[in-house]
């Protein structure tokens, strides 16, 4: 029982560290303030769709009121083997803006494919005649001067790769509100260790990269064996080869809002497939901070459990919880702060709670169970 309590001191303690460490990189990380008002760079937006008729037609209005200049970007809308009526509602958008892409058509389907968004984008990319590639999903909204704001980012710093922050949209009951603090925090951890030279994660939602950059690392070559991964996947190829020139977009013009999902399964799937791509990374610090967050918050349960049979681990099982709960508590309102989510942490003790276990079912289930995400395995 010693050894336990070393070790479960050592994973708080470590966890201390960490977060202290977010939230220095958050707080010192600047916010982008465009002062340029004339373009050049030629941009190429590439959605890959799947079954999204109720949601494309809706961000495709959103593309085409942005403030950036019409005529210096295209936007790419690759079918993925849709079976609904999302071609359809592309249509009325067709023009020299606008291109539909099918996938069916670019690829050979007599071979075995694992990863089709990948798939979907490189066949956008092939297609495109930007400078600039920016990624966004079909379900997703954002404001007219989001387009704009990336590309004045891109021009001030000519990153080979930015990631943009991407956030719930309203929400309403508990499960949504959960996925919209939980996003939120995502995202400052995202901008907080790209800050700091110590890239974590990243939302394929909202990135950009330079086209060049993309056909210098090989796309996704080498990491196509995961169906996830066009985002996180994609920027450590990129750091791999242009280290400091991945950078994170603190701006609030920049955000990009998405659907919640509405169903506890739906959404353990979805973070099982985000999860399931973490085997993949080959940087060591990556995959050590996952581990120790996973560590620490099982910890936390086991020591809970352990205390009413061990009366001597209830100060552990305190201290570690109250660790967790004012760490994540500074560092949750300085974000939600930022980007005007403050109302989500109302609920930040019951969500909390969740998160524990959230983190706990699904860092097991994504690494060691495989799923369906639109009527395909995950693997």
């Amino acid at each position: 029982m010693l050894a336990y309590q070393i070790v479960a001191l050592i994973l708080t303690m470590a966890y201390l560290g960490y977060f202290l460490y977010y939230l220095y990189g958050w707080i010192t990380l600047p916010e982008f303030r465009s002062e340029s008002s004339v373009h050049t760079t030629r941009v190429s937006i590439v959605i890959a769709a799947r079954n999204e008729a109720g949601n494309i037609s809706l961000v495709l209005t959103d593309l085409l009121r942005q403030s950036y200049p019409s005529q210096l970007f295209e936007v790419i809308v690759v079918d993925d083997h849709s079976d609904d009526n999302t071609v359809q509602e592309v249509n009325p958008y067709l023009s020299e803006r606008v291109s539909l892409v099918s996938l069916k058509e670019n690829i050979d389907e007599s071979k075995r494919i694992v990863s089709f968004k990948k798939r979907a984008i490189e066949a956008g990319i092939s297609k495109s005649n930007g400078e600039l590639i920016v990624t966004t999903d079909a379900d997703c909204r954002m404001g007219t001067a989001w387009l704009e704001t990336l590309v004045s980012f891109y021009e001030s710093t000519k990153a080979a790769m930015i990631v943009s922050p991407v956030m719930i949209n309203e929400s309403e009951n508990l499960l949504e509100k959960f996925q919209a603090l939980d996003l939120t925090g995502m995202m400052g951890i995202a901008g907080a260790t790209l800050h700091l030279g110590f890239p974590t994660m990243c939302n394929g939602a909202n990135l950009a990269f330079r086209r060049i950059v993309f056909d210098e690392v090989k796309g996704y070559e080498g990491i196509n064996n995961k169906s996830s991964g066009d985002d996180m996947l994609l920027m450590h190829k990129i750091v791999r080869q242009h280290k400091g020139k991945v950078q994170f977009l603190k701006s609030r013009k920049a955000v990009v809002e998405t659907n919640p999902l509405h169903s506890l399964r739906s959404l353990l799937i979805q973070r099982m497939r985000w999860t399931s791509k973490s085997g993949a990374y080959d940087d060591r610090k990556i995959q050590i901070n996952l581990l120790l967050v996973y560590l620490f918050n099982l910890s936390i349960v086991l020591s809970f459990i352990a205390c009413f049979w061990v009366p001597g681990l209830r100060m552990l099982f305190f201290f570690q919880l109250v660790t967790k709960l004012v760490l994540d508590f500074v560092f949750l309102s300085e974000v939600t702060y930022y980007f005007a989510r403050r109302k989500l942490m109302w609920l930040f003790l019951p969500m909390e709670v969740l998160h524990i276990i959230y983190i706990i079912v699904v860092g097991f289930a994504g690494n060691f169970f495989t799923t369906n995400w639109k009527g395909r395995k995950v693997v």
